[in-house]
Parts: C-alpha cells; structure tokens; sequence
C-alpha cells in the first residue's frame, strides 16, 4: 500500500513538481557540463605541416645526425659520411634530390619554390619554401660519446 502511494506521488497526473523541475535542472547541468570535454575529441587539428615535409625533415635529420661534417655551398648541403661517402642534398629543378658520391637521383620531396640551408653551431637549419609557405626547422647534430 505504502508502495503505491509513492509511485503516485512521483508519476501523479497533478502536475509539474518542484522536485521534477530540480531533477530535471541537475540532468540538464551535468549534461552540459559534458559537452565541452565531447568536443574536444570530436574535435580534429588541422595539420600545420604537410606530411611529405614532414617525412623529408625526419629522413634528412636522421642522416645528418650520421654525419661526421656539414658543408653547405648555395642551396647544396654536403654531408660527409663516415664511410666516406659524401651525400648531397641540392634542388633540382622544382625537386629536392639525394645524390651519394655523385650519383643516384633520389627525389625526396617536388613542387619546392626555394630550400636553403644554414650551418649553425652543432647543426643546421633547413628552410623550404612550398606551396607559397615556408617551413623551417633545426636539425641539431647528437654528441658523439665513446
């Protein structure tokens, strides 16, 4: 009997109750303060470098790091290996190739308007200008410890 006196007084055909309206105010506050933190992932950064960039910046600092010596002549960047090969970086035509003792045509990366290379200490900075932007980063030359 007890029991559906409750029930009555929650499912009552009386009307909207205090309680109901304070109950559906809290669901309403926790489900707003949700939204925020489901945006967020929901919610996609766009890439500030393209990826062919980016995978050229990983491949040559993964050689200049290997490298014993930098030299860089005009837009040309010379690294000497310590095998003894020199490897060379330089732009050919609207392409940035890789050349080994002089030889091989390895494009790593097309459609560049300019690259440029700066040696500074225990590094260099790479510079490409593509796609009417230009992206820039310091590859920095690792210690040699033995």
């Amino acid at each position: 009997m007890r029991k559906n006196k409750r029930m009555n007084y929650y499912f009552s055909q009386n009307g909207f109750t205090l309680v109901n309206c304070l109950f559906a105010f809290s669901l309403f506050l926790m489900m707003s303060s949700l939204l925020p933190i489901i945006i967020q992932f929901i919610k996609v950064e766009p890439r500030t470098v393209p990826y062919s960039v980016d995978l050229f910046f990983t491949y040559i600092q993964k050689e200049i790091v290997r490298a014993n010596q930098l030299v860089e002549v005009g837009s040309t960047l010379y690294l000497n290996m310590g095998d003894g090969s020199i490897v060379r970086y330089e732009k050919y035509q609207s392409n940035i190739r890789r050349q080994v003792n002089g030889a091989g045509n390895e494009f790593l990366l097309q459609n560049v308007d300019d690259v440029s290379y700066e040696i500074v200490p225990n590094g260099v900075i790479v510079s490409i200008d593509l796609y009417g932007k230009t992206f820039q980063k310091r590859i920095s030359k690792t210690p040699k410890i033995f």
